[in-house]
């Protein structure tokens, strides 16, 4: 599989979250605000040490944003659900992993993004597949294709900026640590 994850979500989580779809949205418009928030935040804070990702980044975070735009249209389809408490545990899980004391951490960093963004993908697919023949069913279609490029644009970074070995075997070991935590959270109508 070109996403390499461990864990393959069932074709039966795409069922249950599109039976609360305003809340799946909700969650999938914060996701794309934060990815865009992140793709800034990489370029303020390593841009100087990796000019590329000035020019990068700034793309990134657009194109993120129009896709929370996307989300936000998509929600007036739906009853306004509740807002969420608390963040994503998934992200926070994921973020433990960039803080391992005597590492680059930004290596990590870039990889962990990587992940997010297959593992998006992966749901995304499943959506697309589930929901086809619908506006939303298109919409997620359309996104898939831009997830698997922002996993790519990830691991490419950092296997440029490190080593291609340093790199794809950091990234076996964040794929490990991403299953067993994917598959230790409770059902919900979020996207990871």
């Amino acid at each position: 599989m070109l996403l390499g994850l461990h864990y393959v979500t069932p074709p039966e989580w795409a069922d249950r979250v599109l039976a609360d779809t305003g809340a799946l949205l909700l969650d999938h418009l914060f996701c794309e605000r934060k990815a865009a928030a992140m793709a800034l935040h990489t370029m303020r804070a390593h841009g100087n040490r990796f000019p590329t990702l000035k020019k990068l980044m700034p793309d990134l975070a657009n194109e993120e944003y129009q896709h929370a735009e996307q989300c936000e249209r998509m929600l007036r389809n739906y009853p306004p659900p509740p807002l969420p408490e608390g963040g994503s545990e998934y992200a926070k899980g994921l973020r433990k992993l960039t803080q391992t004391r005597g590492r680059d951490t930004f290596m990590d960093m870039l990889l962990v993004c990587g992940v997010i963004e297959s593992r998006s993908a992966e749901r995304f697919r499943l959506l697309a597949d589930r929901a086809r023949g619908t506006t939303l069913g298109s919409f997620y279609e359309d996104l898939y294709a831009s997830e698997v490029s922002h996993f790519l644009l990830f691991t490419n970074l950092a296997s440029e900026f490190y080593s291609p070995e340093l790199a794809q075997a950091r990234l076996e070991e964040i794929r490990v640590e991403e299953s067993r935590l994917i598959q230790s959270l409770p059902p919900g109508p979020r996207l990871h």
